[in-house]
């Protein structure tokens, strides 16, 4: 009993702790333009003030009693696995990566903005006005791309005849200065009820700006 109402005092100390600096954080900084930025780093660090907290408390009780110890860490390891894993993908992802709230990503096909984090995964806004949750297993073990800039999607088509070359066409456009180069592109060949072929291409550029400039560079192919 002293033992669990030790881990409870001690538990209370550091959320009150953790809070309490949070809220002076949150009232010296408000000013500044990169406050969001300090505080996601400070709750980064957080987490790992937690996983340090929870290592200590499960040490502290392996040198009482092994066994039980043992059983309760294994049981909690099997509930919360999958929480933990993206938990501790999460700090990596945010030191690699950084603070990119409001940065365009291609994860694994899914294309947004970053509009949210949380400790298991971060939340992006699509084209479409959809809020979709990545958790953050999906960026290491998939494709992850990062843009800093405001994506636009160019698509258009070219009438083709049987001397077209459409791998120059392809080429010249891939060659392009602002042509991005990701996994979100295609070039392909359709035809319409006339019988006319028709080289057809999407892909992005950084803005709405470069998209008219690579638009008339097409038109004059």
């Amino acid at each position: 009993m002293p033992y669990i109402f030790n881990f409870i005092f001690q538990l209370l100390i550091l959320l009150g702790s953790i809070i309490l600096l949070r809220r002076f954080l949150t009232f010296s900084l408000k000013s500044k333009p990169s406050y969001k930025k300090y505080i996601f780093f400070y709750d980064v660090l957080v987490y790992l003030i937690w996983i340090l907290f929870i290592f200590l408390k499960v040490a502290d009780v392996v040198n009482e009693n092994i066994v039980i110890a043992g059983s309760v860490v294994l049981i909690l390891l099997a509930l919360l696995w999958e929480y933990l894993k993206n938990l501790f993908l999460g700090i990596i992802f945010a030191f690699q990566y950084g603070y990119i709230l409001g940065n365009n990503l291609l994860v694994n096909g899914k294309e947004g903005k970053l509009v949210s984090y949380s400790s298991s995964y971060f939340e992006i806004l699509t084209i479409k006005g959809e809020r979709l949750k990545i958790k953050y297993k999906e960026v290491f073990r998939g494709s992850f791309e990062l843009f800093k800039g405001n994506l636009k999607r160019v698509y258009s088509r070219i009438p083709i005849n049987e001397k077209s070359n459409t791998k120059e066409i392809q080429l010249k456009i891939m060659n392009h200065p602002l042509f991005i180069l990701n996994n979100n592109f295609d070039f392909f060949q359709e035809s319409d009820g006339d019988g006319q072929r028709w080289f057809c291409f999407y892909f992005h550029v950084m803005d709405y700006k470069d998209a008219i400039t690579i638009n008339e560079y097409i038109d004059n192919l």
